[in-house]
């Protein structure tokens, strides 16, 4: 079986955009969930996180993703106006530009680590060999 690692884990990124960071090795993802933006922060260039498609309150042992290594970040924050009756709002919206390098196409959730909602949510993770049962 594989080695066991341990890695920050980007939830709910669509399975199109997964598949499409398989085919091309490299994609860049503009992330926006209040789930995800924390991990961003706390992820250093170079290091390697776990994606995967399943909502952060889905992702159990077992769940299965992909290995892709952060080559850049970028968060910005935008604010935005909106227009309630004769007054205007001004909100402030965070986001984050990644791009991930795919390093590993298939792995799986040995063990779970959640710091609770607007915290990390790390994984530690194996292989998941061809012989493998799914």
């Amino acid at each position: 079986m594989g080695e066991q690692m341990r890695h920050l884990a980007l939830t709910g990124i669509s399975k199109e955009s997964i598949n499409d960071l398989a085919k091309k090795r490299v994609r860049t993802f503009e992330l926006r969930s209040a789930h995800n933006i924390p991990i961003v922060f706390e992820a250093h260039v170079g290091d390697e996180l776990f994606v995967t498609d399943a909502s952060r309150q889905d992702v159990a042992i077992g769940t299965t993703g992909v290995l892709a290594r952060l080559r850049d970040k970028t968060i910005t924050m935008q604010k935005v106006r909106h227009r309630v009756g004769d007054f205007y709002e001004e909100r402030e919206l965070m986001s984050a530009r990644v791009q991930l390098e795919l390093r590993e196409p298939t792995c799986r959730l040995r063990a779970i680590e959640d710091e609770g909602p607007g915290k990390i949510l790390a994984v530690e993770t194996s292989e998941v060999c061809h012989y493998e049962g799914r």
